[in-house]
């Protein structure tokens, strides 16, 4: 019997990638019925960016398989209310690149899962640094990791990186990095260019970025919630509330 009866899958990459249709046959083994709902156009970047006030054209191009002319998240909205499917599972990606520490936030495969989760489905984004041959190979290890362990939830998603090379020594749940680049842009004319300095230097042995250049699938998760009780409580101590 498959886990799942009905995952909806998206991406940021377009309706066209080749990692989207790979996933959808990997997925297949998991669920009765994988639907793809694709932007029109590459949207990496475009992290939770919503179409608001303006009609979006979709059309199906083949069984289950439709492209957005919109964002990633528009993309998950229409598979969650045009459709008349009830999805169990949002699966993201697989994205053509890694989405790793700060990048996250950045990240249209992250956003699509995110507005999953706050439309309280479970959601997976899966990331891969282009070598989907390994991603074909160890995915059925991946996602048994997270079924064995009942790692999905309605309170976090669940961000997935493939390392780099060749292999994998094995899976870890991880934290989030908060590797420290250094940006800096480039003027010419009327124009510049973002550009940064990576930084390989690692923090902890249990982030991200670590699991990522030594041989490791990290799987990292990431809430929907921006408001931290922590800080409220260290404002309330400065300010009392007074009014």
């Amino acid at each position: 019997m498959k886990k799942f009866k009905n995952i909806l899958l998206v991406n940021d990459d377009g309706y066209e990638s080749e990692a989207i249709k790979l996933t959808k046959v990997l997925l297949l083994n998991y669920a009765e019925r994988v639907v793809i709902a694709s932007p029109f156009n590459k949207m990496s970047g475009k992290s939770s960016a919503i179409t608001i006030g303006k009609e979006i054209e979709f059309k199906e191009v083949g069984e289950d398989y439709y492209y957005v002319k919109g964002t990633p998240v528009d993309c998950v909205f229409f598979g969650l209310y045009c459709l008349n499917i009830d999805f169990d599972l949002v699966v993201s990606g697989v994205n053509e690149g890694e989405n790793l520490t700060y990048d996250s936030i950045y990240s249209g495969t992250i956003g699509a899962a995110l507005e999953a989760l706050r439309q309280n489905k479970k959601a997976i984004a899966f990331s891969c640094p282009f070598n989907f041959d390994l991603f074909k190979k160890e995915f059925n290890r991946i996602m048994d990791y997270i079924i064995d362990n009942d790692l999905l939830s309605f309170k976090y998603l669940l961000n997935v990186n493939l390392p780099l090379g060749d292999e994998v020594k094995g899976i870890k749940v991880v934290r989030l990095s908060n590797r420290k680049d250094k940006h800096y842009s480039k003027v010419g004319g009327n124009t510049f260019l973002i550009e940064r300095e990576i930084n390989y230097n690692f923090e902890s042995k249990d982030d991200d970025w670590y699991c990522f250049n030594n041989s490791i699938v990290s799987i990292v998760p990431l809430s929907a919630n921006l408001f931290k009780d922590i800080y409220y409580s260290e404002l309330i101590k400065k300010t009392k509330n007074s009014i």
